[in-house]
């Protein structure tokens, strides 16, 4: 009876790979309010960390807890020995530039953004990370378009929006 039940929904509900998923819910995110991005949102980043090992879930929940707990050094090490062992995986060096920037190692927080949006060039988290870290190097032109970035990609990211007007006004108080 179960496998009966399984074979009517396979036929009837469309199956859909984890990145057909991504692809479809990061489209919706372009027309989405805030309350209807929220949800999206929450699904993307979960599709995003999905690494299909249990070696690589095991290192990276070390590395949230140790950055959580402001532990930096084992936080650093998790996050590196995920990228060593899935150097493939956006999601890993997604966090070791987290840590990075952190640690106000900006040239290693920018290194691994700039191989985050290589692997996944759609990771608006990405773009709102690599802003702050432009803006706390001092570059507010490009910390500017890398706001932007995030907002092509989600129009209603709040944190984007907010970085993005802050670029804006500092660079029209320049130019005054």
């Amino acid at each position: 009876m179960k496998a009966l039940i399984i074979a009517i929904l396979l036929q009837v509900l469309p199956f859909q790979t984890p990145q057909e998923r991504l692809t479809e819910r990061l489209d919706h995110l372009q027309t989405a309010t805030p309350e209807e991005a929220a949800p999206l949102v929450d699904e993307i980043l979960a599709l995003w960390a999905t690494s299909g090992s249990d070696t690589i879930d095991l290192l990276m929940d070390r590395g949230e807890t140790a950055m959580a707990g402001d532990n930096t050094g084992i936080a650093t090490r998790m996050f590196d020995h995920v990228t060593r062992l899935e150097p493939d995986y956006a999601e890993g060096w997604l966090r070791a530039a987290q840590v990075a920037f952190e640690q106000q190692d900006y040239a290693y927080a920018l290194e691994a953004l700039n191989r985050t949006l290589a692997l996944e060039p759609r990771r608006f988290d990405a773009y709102y990370l690599l802003g702050q870290t432009l803006e706390a190097a001092e570059r507010p032109e490009a910390a500017l378009e890398a706001y932007q970035e995030a907002l092509t990609i989600y129009p209603a990211y709040e944190l984007a929006g907010r970085g993005a007007a802050r670029m804006r006004a500092q660079l029209t108080g320049r130019s005054l």
